[in-house]
């Protein structure tokens, strides 16, 4: 099968005109006119318009009108459905819209007294603009004069190319506008994050120096301990916010950087009241969704407290083991001592220690064993999301 001239000059004009492919909103117009400029000689007509939807899709708005003989560039004019009801239907129902003469033709005759006579046309090749399979708007190729117009199959194809690589250039610019809408509004919501971030952290000093200096006034030991145990709740919370502020990611905790500082701010903490306690901790470097660490804190707070507080009278050698690692779907905690240890009925419903240490665990739908037998051991087990199963969804 052979090409003939005509052939060849569409098939070459359509490649150069498809690697015009970038719309930039301070070139658009100048680009416009050169690429119906081309269009237009090459398929020997006079007139060129693009046309999109309005947002409400009740008018068409000229993007870009362009005659040839007159080198006349427009824009801005509108085509409202309601006025033109037949033509709106026909170009949304067709692939293309072919009319050798637009006064005598069902869909077009509408058109003849505001746009068609004004500008001279005859016949035209109305190409629908689509993407993803939603019309947004119509590129139009029109013929001048009193001599219809019949497009051939070749300037047929042509015309429809011409209009895909087009939608795909208005594609392009589409995304990289609502890109850019995008990264603004991410940017936005970092310095909310953050202003919202130091707030809390502030905020939590303050509570944690009024506690501190109410601990301070206390007149014996028994509410000095209570205010004590009441600043390294808040600390645990502090911590996590602490954190969450400084990394500038707001959905995950570094489980070895965080349980690090909060075993040692305990540490520090009761080290003038509890002496010779050795801490060890074995701590796996997992990134844990910051609502799941955050009761995981408290929880170890709460234990390693009450180890320090009640587990070493007595006793010369103490120490407290802490780990925290995953085995296999599950997160495992465990928080051993060498104490005393106690026996079952002195774990009993009422004690404020244990409910908050059931509260917590139901937050992280997890299970937990606590035994005072030969020392106590907490051990909890918890379905816990890492970093990489909170962003697949998992």
């Amino acid at each position: 099968m052979t090409m003939d001239h005509s052939q060849i000059n569409l098939l070459h004009e359509l490649d150069s005109i498809s690697k015009i492919h970038t719309l930039k909103r301070q070139d658009i117009d100048n680009l416009m006119i050169e690429f119906a400029r081309r269009i237009l000689l090459t398929l020997n007509i006079e007139r060129m318009s693009v046309w999109l939807l309005d947002d409400e899709k009740n008018a068409l708005v000229s993007m870009g009108e362009y005659d040839l003989p007159e080198h006349k560039f427009s824009k801005g004019n509108t085509l409202l459905r309601e006025k033109y009801p037949a033509y709106i239907k026909a170009i949304s129902e067709n692939e293309i819209l072919l009319v050798p003469n637009i006064y005598k033709h069902e869909s077009t005759k509408e058109l003849s007294g505001d746009y068609s006579k004004p500008h001279g046309i005859i016949s035209l090749m109305d190409i629908p603009l689509r993407i993803e399979g939603e019309l947004i708007g119509i590129m139009c190729f029109e013929k001048i004069g009193d001599t219809e117009r019949n497009f051939s199959k070749d300037e047929r194809i042509f015309a429809l190319s011409i209009a895909i690589v087009f939608a795909s250039n208005l594609e392009a610019r589409q995304r990289r506008a609502l890109q850019h809408t995008l990264n603004q509004e991410l940017r936005e919501k970092e310095v909310l994050m953050r202003e919202l971030q130091h707030r809390v952290r502030n905020n939590m000093s303050v509570i944690a120096s009024l506690v501190r200096l109410q601990s301070y006034k206390a007149n014996d030991d028994y509410h000095k301990k209570l205010f004590d145990e009441c600043k390294t709740k808040i600390d645990s919370i502090a911590g996590i916010h602490e954190l969450v502020y400084s990394s500038k990611n707001y959905s995950t905790i570094n489980a070895l950087e965080y349980f690090t500082k909060l075993l040692n701010g305990i540490e520090e903490t009761y080290s003038g009241v509890v002496s010779r306690v050795l801490l060890r901790f074995d701590i796996e470097e997992l990134n844990l969704d910051v609502d799941q660490a955050l009761p995981l804190a408290l929880i170890a707070n709460e234990v390693v407290t009450n180890s320090y507080k009640h587990a070493f009278e007595g006793r010369y050698e103490r120490f407290i083991e802490f780990s925290l690692r995953r085995k296999e779907d599950d997160l495992e905690m465990i928080i051993r001592d060498n104490g005393k240890g106690f026996s079952p009925d002195q774990v009993h419903s009422d004690s404020l220690g244990i409910e908050i240490i059931k509260g917590l665990v139901e937050q992280v739908d997890g299970e937990y064993t606590y035994n005072g037998k030969s020392g106590t051991t907490f051990m909890l087990k918890s379905k816990i999301k890492t970093k990489t199963q909170i962003q697949t969804g998992a």
